[in-house]
């Protein structure tokens, strides 16, 4: 898995995409059946937690929802074949279309994931807004300081069933400056959104993000 920050950040609205895809087919089942089906993973916790996603969504008119639909198509149908196209030897693996992205994101060059990524944004928010459902953004314990703009507003992404893989990014939007950033990326590219593995927050920060933060 590459940890440019071109194909985590693909990865991680891959994920969230998949998230806010399965809570549409959970409160509007109706006109959603298609190929881009996956499974909601995850416990159940109550409202508000990670778990809980479908808390407070809003339910959709029928001409809504296939609008909706039809636009999440669209953009990963393109996603589909732009990964497609640069893994021309191996392919997507066989299932559903956002299972199959997430398998292959991380093998793709930096410039493909991000126009892959842009597509499953558009897609992201096109369903998290119609359903009023947040970013799956969580504040860190502790509210730790960005280490490259100082602001403490760093946020774990938390749609990857897998808590040891959540990504961390900067919450105010601040973008890496190159070789010189002192943001401690695995990778520093400049002109390029800051976000860290999870590994990073345990060993720049001190932090364990696979555990469960108590109230």
């Amino acid at each position: 898995m590459s940890h440019h920050p071109a194909n985590m950040d693909a990865t991680a609205t891959c994920w969230s995409l998949r998230r806010a895809w399965s809570v549409l087919r959970d409160t509007n089942p109706a006109g959603t059946e298609d190929g881009l089906r996956s499974t909601v993973w995850g416990t159940r916790r109550g409202v508000g937690s990670h778990g809980d996603p479908t808390a407070d969504t809003a339910s959709l008119t029928t001409g809504a929802r296939r609008q909706l639909a039809d636009t999440v198509r669209e953009n990963v149908d393109s996603a589909r074949w732009l990964a497609t196209s640069a893994l021309r030897q191996t392919g997507l693996p066989v299932g559903p279309a956002l299972a199959a992205l997430t398998a292959v994101i991380g093998d793709l060059d930096p410039a493909t994931a991000h126009e892959v990524g842009r597509h499953l944004a558009r897609a992201d928010t096109a369903v998290r807004r119609a359903l009023r459902l947040g970013d799956d953004h969580w504040p860190l314990p502790g509210n730790p300081k960005c280490p490259a703009c100082g602001t403490r507003m760093l946020r774990a992404r938390t749609s990857n069933p897998d808590r040891a893989a959540w990504p961390v990014i900067c919450g105010a939007g601040c973008w890496c400056t190159g070789m010189s950033c002192p943001c401690g990326m695995d990778v520093k590219v400049r002109r390029t959104p800051h976000i860290w593995s999870a590994t990073w927050a345990a060993t720049t920060l001190n932090l364990d993000i696979t555990v469960e933060a108590t109230a």
